[in-house]
């Protein structure tokens, strides 16, 4: 980033390369907005390029990358009069070991549905925790970071957001579902 706030511009074309595929998966799983994400991401490097000039290398390139992230999409579902449910279908999540692959697909579908839709129902703040904390991998310091919240903070949003979500899938986590 260095290389970049100093205006090279193929330092600028190496950082877009190294992260744009996890910045266009983290405004997916915020926004549920497939066809939208890459247009986000691209909004995410053109703000990194304007702001290039004021980085200061205080935290990692990541934490600041992930605020920009994140700011971008609360700005998106503040501005959005509807959000289009969106499967996350590229995620399974049940064990594939099933007897029945008709019944093995309806239930998958089923439950990423409902999990996309618990994820959706969350407040934006901590549905961005959980997308940081879940997909991107971030550690509690960086979602604070990424967030201006304390590590505490973020502890207490993460486990207000999974009570909530558990709450919603209740039918998919009971055996007797």
């Amino acid at each position: 980033m260095l290389r970049v706030r100093d205006d090279d511009m193929e330092a600028y074309t190496l950082l877009v390369e190294r992260f744009q595929q996890r910045v266009v998966n983290t405004v997916y799983r915020y926004t549920g907005d497939g066809a939208g994400a890459e247009d986000l991401a691209q909004e995410v490097f053109i703000k990194i390029f304007k702001a290039r000039k004021t980085w200061e290398p205080v935290a990692k390139f990541s934490t600041w990358l992930f605020r920009i992230v994140t700011n971008i999409c609360l700005n998106e579902i503040r501005n959005r009069k509807h959000r289009p449910n969106v499967s996350l279908d590229d995620n399974p999540l049940l064990d594939p070991g099933q007897e029945d692959p008709a019944a093995l697909e309806t239930s998958r579908k089923e439950l990423v549905h409902a999990v996309r839709k618990a994820l959706d129902s969350l407040p934006e703040n901590q549905r961005m925790a959980v997308v940081l904390n879940k997909w991107e991998d971030q550690s509690y310091e960086q979602i604070g970071e990424a967030m201006n919240l304390s590590v505490p903070a973020v502890k207490s949003l993460l486990f207000r957001a999974r009570q909530a979500m558990k709450d919603q899938l209740e039918k998919f986590l009971s055996p007797d579902a």
